[in-house]
């Protein structure tokens, strides 16, 4: 309860600060009203919610302005994955109370010559255009998968998958990246109004469910295969890594022959859906759970199982492992 009051001083606090002598436009009124019916159908919490409280209060803070209903209604959803692109200004809306993201430097991996490195870093999509999302998802994919074979040879004793700077953006380029680390099998799950929405590996392309997302960005399978498929793999991660990330890292648990090694990710284990709004702007609101091939949840991240701190002798310990 003092949680709830402490957090509606702060809402009301922002309101004063950016209240707004401006009457909403109807698309506005429109697009407040379709967020409030989407979270009301498809939150995460929507079972613990008094939607009732929930809807008067998003449009007592619409008195002020777009944004306070806005980050009203974000903050009263209490999950901090979902957020809400304003078109106009050109930015993310979080809900009040929201951790700052704070950026953890990475200390780089200096592989020696028997281990390969693949450095996986985020791919975001374009905001503008589904075609330039594709031909960016395909470069990436392509650039990822000539570093793989660059790096593959049959006198390596390991690989490094290095997941520490990649805190999200689209899951999809990510794992079709690392086809050739992954069996023909199911990688992993989004959990779903309890139903189970599965990720998978099926004749050398990546599927969520139905959906052929290798035949989406880049039409044909993946068909290189590593020239020893049994070396042991360590994943690195750490708190940057996040969301698509976290989907990567719980992807490649698939492989028996992994092992992570770092810190605690960031916690953003969660399914979003994107729902555009009538005044163009753009609600990302989480409605499931990630969970690995097993059916294991993750609500609050990955643990590795050889935890080292950033200033810890990271490649010792992989070393020693892959000894």
């Amino acid at each position: 309860m003092n949680r709830i009051i402490i957090l509606f001083a702060i809402i009301m606090n922002f309101q004063n600060v950016h209240s707004q002598n401006n009457e909403l436009s109807r698309d506005d009124k429109k697009s407040i009203k379709k967020m409030i019916r989407e979270f009301e159908k498809k939150s995460i919490y929507k079972d613990s919610i008094d939607w009732e409280s929930f809807e008067k209060q998003v449009w007592k803070s619409a008195e002020f302005s777009k944004d306070s209903a806005v980050i009203t209604a974000l903050t009263l959803n209490g999950e901090k994955h979902s957020m809400y692109y304003d078109q106009s200004l050109k930015k993310y809306l979080s809900p009040v109370g929201k951790d700052t993201y704070n950026y953890e430097e990475v200390q780089p991996f200096e592989a020696d010559e028997n281990l390969g490195y693949i450095n996986l870093e985020s791919f975001i999509n374009s905001r503008t255009s589904l075609d330039e999302t594709l031909k960016k998802g395909a470069e990436y994919i392509n650039e990822n998968l000539q570093n793989i074979k660059k790096e593959d040879s049959k006198n390596l004793k390991g690989w490094v998958i290095d997941l520490r700077k990649n805190n999200g953006g689209n899951m999809w380029p990510m794992l079709i990246s690392l086809t050739p680390f992954l069996e023909n099998k199911i990688l992993g799950h989004f959990l779903i109004e309890n139903k189970w929405q599965v990720w998978k590996k099926e004749e050398n392309q990546i599927f969520d469910g139905s959906s052929n997302k290798t035949k989406k960005f880049i039409e044909e399978p993946i068909e290189y295969k590593l020239k020893n498929k049994n070396l042991k793999v360590a994943v690195l991660i750490n708190n940057n890594t996040a969301s698509s990330g976290e989907a990567t890292a719980i992807a490649l648990m698939s492989n028996p022959n992994i092992k992570f090694f770092g810190d605690e990710t960031a916690g953003y284990t969660t399914s979003n859906n994107t729902i555009h709004l009538k005044n163009n702007d753009i609600l990302i609101m989480t409605s499931g759970v990630m969970a690995d091939h097993t059916k294991k949840e993750y609500w609050n991240g990955i643990t590795p199982e050889f935890e080292i701190s950033p200033k810890g002798d990271l490649k010792g310990r992989i070393l020693e492992w892959f000894n």
